[in-house]
């Protein structure tokens, strides 16, 4: 596959006709990745951020967009428009140090939630992680986080509360079954 994990783009319409793109972030991605965050909603930042308030600075951003593919991969859904593209989903999965499982994040922008955009996400990460060789994917939800419950239980994932407790539940999935149904 090369240097990125996903080599091609892919492009679909939204049911109001808007054109997406799915792609792998990089590093001239970093102001339009700030302006998705900020633009979330509180409760989505929460969500995804642990805090509401999360305000991404220049330094994260730079180290989210610069994530070298030996230690996960970032990809991004935009839109574009006259001025430029706009990021309206992003999902990633970093490798964890026993280099055969990965933990993974997807947050939609909230007017693109229910468009089809974070089953593309995930169905990307999921086939990228199982190419790259990975055997297990896991994410933390927050137990109160009811639609990303329900969003990764659809995309197969199994859930149990964590070591801390029922508040926060752990998805996971393990990829051998799909590559070897797939190959």
């Amino acid at each position: 596959m090369g240097k990125d994990l996903m080599d091609s783009l892919k492009v679909w319409k939204a049911d109001d006709e808007a054109v997406l793109i799915l792609r792998q972030l990089n590093e001239s991605d970093t102001q339009r990745l700030i302006a998705f965050v900020k633009g979330l909603s509180v409760t989505a930042r929460y969500f995804r951020f642990g805090q509401g308030d999360y305000d991404p600075g220049l330094d994260d951003a730079l180290r989210v967009c610069r994530l070298d593919p030996e230690q996960g991969l970032h990809l991004i859904v935009v839109t574009p428009g006259d001025a430029g593209e706009t990021v309206v989903g992003s999902a990633r999965y970093v490798i964890q140090p026993d280099r055969s499982s990965c933990e993974f994040v997807v947050v939609v922008a909230d007017k693109w939630n229910h468009h089809g955009i974070g089953h593309q996400l995930m169905n990307a990460l999921l086939s990228c992680a199982k190419n790259q060789g990975l055997q297990k994917m896991y994410g933390r939800v927050l137990g109160s986080n009811l639609d990303m419950l329900k969003f990764v239980k659809a995309c197969g994932f199994e859930i149990s509360d964590s070591h801390e407790g029922p508040w926060l539940k752990i998805a996971r999935i393990d990829l051998q079954p799909l590559a070897s149904a797939s190959g």
